[in-house]
């Protein structure tokens, strides 16, 4: 009878632990995320890339930002300004940023070795970067992209809560240097 009562209250635990473990890989969606740089907020989209068990194939996150815009839709921000990321839900438990220099479809413009990652700092818990140049804005021999306002810079944020994994994106205007 202890025997049976044991093995119970085992079997018990166990699926309660494992269903309080599971919590975060059965979010529905990912979080609203809210990206600003000092008054201006900015449009992001989000792509999912693994979610709930399901593998994702999905149009390009940049392409889809740059689907019903043109390039004076695309808010400009100048160099050295701080870019703030406050996620409206479970912050995610790892996360990177990319930057891309793009065109105006969203087509990433050079090789993945032109990309760079970019490192946060936090202030009361919201991550944020400082805008700083882009070296692979001075590739192009168009001299209309020194124009300024001219560079498009794109902005990945993987991120990953558990097995799953979604990408938001969002798009900027910026001068070359």
């Amino acid at each position: 009878m202890k025997k049976r009562l044991l093995l119970s209250v085992f079997v018990l635990l166990f699926i309660l632990l494992y269903g309080c473990s599971n919590t975060s890989n059965t979010m529905s969606e990912p979080p609203e995320i809210r990206i600003t740089a000092g008054d201006m907020e900015i449009a992001s989209v989000v792509g999912l890339n693994q979610w709930n068990g399901s593998i994702y194939d999905r149009e390009d996150t940049f392409h889809t930002s740059m689907k019903e815009k043109s390039v004076a839709d695309v808010p400009y921000l100048q160099l050295n300004q701080e870019i703030q990321i406050e996620f409206k839900g479970t912050a995610p438990d790892q996360f990177e940023l990319r930057e891309y220099i793009v065109d105006a479809s969203g087509s990433i413009k050079y090789t993945e070795k032109e990309t760079k990652s970019i490192p946060f700092k936090y202030y009361n818990n919201t991550p944020s970067f400082i805008l700083g140049p882009n070296p692979a804005a001075a590739l192009s021999s168009d001299s209309a992209d020194y124009e300024p306002g001219a560079t498009i810079r794109g902005f990945r944020l993987n991120c990953i809560w558990g097995d799953n994994e979604s990408e938001y994106a969002f798009i900027i205007r910026t001068d070359a240097i």
